[in-house]
């Protein structure tokens, strides 16, 4: 009889630790992003008004800036997705093939719903722009539901509420910009307590000062 091939060792704590680490440092990109575009969007809508009785010029001069911010923040989102994000997820689905889905509507989703959504920006002038944000945003629903089945699984993988917490905050985001925005910062918490625990790093300590006697 030919001898069975051995077990597969199950995935190293460390394994994981790398794909959280990158995943956690995509979501800080985003949320960096996040703060950008909403910054410039804030500023908009407080200047809309004292630009339009200054006048076209001031008007597109805002409109303007709002485009470039757009682009700002979406090609640092690029950055965050294809370049930490991602690679995250599609290494957290390679050592457990539960989160092949995710990663799969993640990666068609958000990466290629932000890509069309800057050129629909940087073309908004023109009316080819509505319709390219229009498909930007099918794809990013499409991303955003990948987001909300990775934080139910990693929920179940790593017994930490936050993890569920920020699923239920990005369907909610869906309709809500900025419960999208608070998840991704929960997931961020959430990663960091997941690599603390698949390193064995303990979490770090309130420092104890001695209390003055009375």
């Amino acid at each position: 009889m030919m001898p069975s091939p051995a077990p597969t060792p199950p995935p190293s704590g460390a394994s994981y630790a790398e794909a959280y680490r990158l995943m956690r440092e995509g979501a800080l990109l985003l949320i960096i992003s996040s703060l950008l575009v909403g910054v410039g969007i804030v500023l908009l809508y407080f200047s809309i008004i004292p630009a339009a009785f200054a006048g076209f010029e001031a008007v597109l001069g805002l409109v303007i800036a709002l485009i470039v911010l757009l682009i700002i923040g979406g090609v640092i989102t690029l950055i965050g997705l294809w370049g930490k994000f991602i690679p995250g997820v599609e290494k957290l689905a390679a050592i457990n093939p539960e989160f092949g889905t995710s990663r799969t509507l993640i990666k068609i989703g958000l990466f290629w719903g932000t890509i069309l959504l800057i050129v629909g920006a940087a073309t908004l002038i023109v009316l080819i722009g509505v319709f390219i944000i229009i498909i930007a945003a099918i794809l990013l629903l499409i991303g955003y539901i990948g987001l909300v089945i990775l934080g139910f699984k990693l929920n179940e993988l790593e017994k930490n509420t936050l993890y569920l917490v920020a699923a239920i905050l990005f369907i909610i985001g869906i309709f809500i910009g900025i419960a999208s925005f608070v998840g991704w910062i929960l997931l961020y918490v959430a990663l960091g307590d997941s690599i603390r625990r698949a390193t064995g790093t303990p979490p770090t300590a309130p420092a104890m000062y001695p209390q003055p006697p009375l």
